[in-house]
């Protein structure tokens, strides 16, 4: 017999591995896999958050087009501020902070929009981030586990009985030195005495009308094992009875019964091994152990390359989109990257929790055994950076066209310029940001800014149109009433007005 990993394959969410998800998380999990295409439910997503912020995105366009009005009317005060004052800083700014008081104007509200911005992006980074991690382990979960039941439909599938212990897990026996056979709720199945070598002839009710599989007692360094094993299966088992918590189980593979199912490369490697007469016979039955195992853990590796073809999370000419659009990452990583996922997770036993490094919880053997059909998969380029270009383009678009609309409250904050100039800042740092973002972690979040960025750059324009229509005879009459004249702002777009209406006229006269 032939000894395979204790645990076949990997485990990771389906056996008590999880990844903690904030309540952003949760949000984003149960919209896009409600969607069940993944881009698409980003792109919902990203509506869903846009349409719960827009009341406040509207309020505060209204605020700052309220405001604008109010920086109009102490226009020719603050020009004659920055006249005045034009060497002295900090009279300027006294004198202007009176002013905007005097008038109700808040700096505040000019730097609103972009902490809320900021504030967003904080929000909708952390519920990424977390169900990106989630997501990519559950990923490799479902895999993990059409390997484990590809591999093991071909062992023994025995119940896992055990000896009766007591509450400090020691054996307990009968007066006349027979043991007690319990099943897994601890129900007992029978007494029966220990002989080492023999089958123990058990009746399961698990498998009534079926063919029970072969429990033999053995011993290994004075402890008893159960080993189990079925005639039909190439694998068999063996484990621990007086184990105090649960059954491990020990797998092994049987070569005669594995042998008629080798292909015929396999055949011809084992072959080759047996010709090699640089190989001792310790080499030899390493190296036939190696073809063996390697031919089982195929089967499971492809049934978890099917898994991942069939689930495959990807979107567009992203490959996957829990990792960068970038050509250096890989849409299956390697194990290097693959730890580095979770950074830490939680570990269930029952009712106790414990947090461990995803390392400690999956070998790189296993991890390599589970991907061995996915290489190609490792090497392919995951992105080709189109996401981050498009997200950080259009978020300076709609950062520039904000700005402009903000032009006139920014102008006068300072006798040097130095508001418009710390716009010009935020035009450049926002981008910068985002594009940090964008190339350390996954391409869901550039779709999110991209939607993002696209949603705000339009609700901007026609806010701005909107608004212009609203609040332009309202601004007029105002100011009229109040001064009793028209500003060169008011003239200045009635002339263009007029002009627009003259060249339309002359046009249609021509006709």
């Amino acid at each position: 017999m032939l000894s395979l990993l204790n645990n076949i394959g990997i485990t990771l969410l389906e056996q008590g591995y999880q990844v903690g998800l904030n309540w952003l998380g949760q949000f984003a999990r149960i919209i896009i896999e409600g969607v069940g295409i993944i881009g698409l439910g980003i792109v919902v997503f990203t509506l869903v958050l846009k349409a719960i912020t827009l009341p406040f995105d509207i309020v505060q366009r209204v605020k700052m087009r309220k405001q604008n009005l109010i920086m109009r009317d102490m226009k020719d005060d603050l020009e004659k501020l920055q006249q005045q004052y034009a060497n002295d800083k900090d009279t300027y700014s006294a004198k202007m902070m009176e002013l905007y008081k005097k008038n109700g104007y808040s700096m505040f509200g000019a730097c609103l929009p972009t902490i809320l911005s900021l504030v967003i992006l904080i929000v909708a980074f952390s519920g990424f981030s977390a169900y990106s991690k989630y997501a990519n382990l559950k990923m490799f979960a479902d895999m993990s586990l059409a390997f484990n039941e590809a591999v093991l439909e071909n062992s023994a599938k025995g119940t896992d009985y055990t000896l009766k212990k007591d509450e400090n897990g020691g054996v307990i026996t009968n007066a006349d030195g027979t043991y007690i056979l319990v099943d897994g709720q601890g129900n007992k199945v029978m007494d029966f005495t220990w002989k080492n070598g023999e089958v123990l002839k058990i009746e399961d009710p698990n498998r009534e009308g079926e063919e029970t599989c072969t429990y033999t007692m053995t011993e290994k360094g004075q402890i008893k094992y159960f080993t189990v094993t079925d005639e039909n299966c190439y694998l068999s088992y063996f484990y621990n009875l007086e184990e105090k918590a649960g059954v491990t189980r020990q797998y092994e593979i049987d070569p005669e019964m594995l042998a008629p199912l080798l292909t015929e490369e396999e055949k011809t490697q084992l072959e080759e091994i047996e010709k090699n007469t640089g190989y001792d016979d310790a080499k030899k039955t390493a190296e036939r152990e190696r073809v063996y195992r390697t031919h089982v853990y195929r089967v499971g590796a492809l049934a978890a390359k099917d898994t991942y073809t069939e689930n495959k999370p990807s979107f567009l000419w992203v490959k996957n989109v829990w990792y960068p659009d970038v050509s250096y990452n890989h849409p299956v990583p390697t194990y290097s990257s693959f730890k580095s996922i979770a950074g830490s997770i939680t570990v269930r036993h029952g009712d106790q929790k414990e947090k461990k490094s995803l390392s400690e919880c999956v070998t790189e053997e296993q991890y390599n055994t589970l991907t061995m059909e996915l290489e190609s998969e490792k090497k392919a380029p995951n992105g080709y950076f189109i996401l981050i270009v498009l997200s950080i383009g259009m978020m300076v678009l709609s950062q520039f066209i904000t700005m402009r609309s903000q032009k006139d409250s920014t102008k006068y904050q300072s006798v040097d310029g130095q508001g418009a100039t710390t716009q010009k800042m935020m035009l450049v740092m926002m981008p910068v940001i985002y594009a940090i973002f964008a190339f350390l972690y996954s391409a869901a979040f550039s779709i999110y800014m991209l939607v993002s960025s696209i949603l705000s750059l339009a609700v901007t324009l026609l806010s701005n149109l909107i608004l212009d229509r609203m609040f332009h005879k309202k601004e007029t009459q105002k100011l009229k009433e109040e001064h009793g004249r028209t500003f060169d702002w008011m003239e200045k777009k009635k002339k263009k007005g007029s002009a627009g209406n003259g060249s339309g006229s002359q046009k249609k006269g021509k006709k």
